[in-house]
């Protein structure tokens, strides 16, 4: 969860700089970063630790 803000505040950080000194790439990569955020928690997933199916319990 920490990571998803830290990741959320950085950004939010870039595109800020980049509109406050009229940078359009750092901007652009703020935006970046905050499309691959929201499209990864969107996406998701199950978020157990067996995601890849039922390895290890025996049933090889």
């Amino acid at each position: 969860m920490i990571v998803l803000g830290l990741l959320f505040a950085g950004g939010a950080a870039l595109v800020i700089t980049g509109v406050v000194q009229g940078d359009l790439g750092t901007a652009i990569l703020g935006l970046a970063v905050l499309a691959f955020l929201i499209w990864g928690l969107a996406a998701g997933g199950r978020g157990d630790d067996d995601y890849w199916g039922d390895a290890g319990d025996g049933d090889a």
